[in-house]
């Protein structure tokens, strides 16, 4: 499994949204579940999704 972590990263093109904006409450859920169980590569993109003041 340790392997496995290693390999796997957090998409951040598709967030979770609430109506047109990025549902920011559970996206922060999200990144520390994902933080929490040892992951560390977040997908990332100029194209991806703008969150302003995060």
């Amino acid at each position: 499994m340790e392997r496995i972590k290693k390999n796997f990263g957090f998409g951040c093109m598709r967030l979770p949204m609430c109506g047109s904006e990025v549902d920011e409450k559970e996206m922060c859920r999200m990144v520390d579940y994902f933080i929490e169980n040892g992951f560390n590569y977040f997908d990332t993109a100029h194209g991806y999704v703008e969150l302003s003041g995060l």
